[in-house]
């Protein structure tokens, strides 16, 4: 993987997770207002959805952050930049200037 390469794999990691962000709202009402749907014909039905969907839900969110943290550690450490304290818009700024000098 070239430095170009793992810079925009870090920028899409972190854009990515900044998505999830934003997502999860969206995902959380989606399974209550399915959940509600099936609980209006039997309340131990919307109980279950709740709880199945809940955890299918976690699950992935878990395993798309974890995705996106290893593939930031992984650009990082390509990169050999130094683990900074740094805000995500100070990051993007930073990989954006890496992106245009090449």
């Amino acid at each position: 993987m070239s430095r170009r390469e793992a810079a925009e794999r870090w920028k899409s990691a972190v854009e990515g997770e900044a998505k999830l962000r934003s997502r999860t709202s969206l995902g959380i009402a989606v399974i209550v207002i399915v959940s509600g749907l099936i609980g209006s014909i039997e309340l131990r039905y919307g109980i279950g959805a709740v709880l199945l969907l809940g955890v299918l839900f976690q699950f992935s969110l878990e395993r798309m952050r974890e995705t996106f943290r290893v593939a930031a550690e992984s650009s990082r450490q390509r990169l050999g930049w130094e683990e900074e304290a740094i805000s995500t818009e100070e990051l993007l700024a930073r990989l954006n200037r890496f992106l245009d000098q090449r």
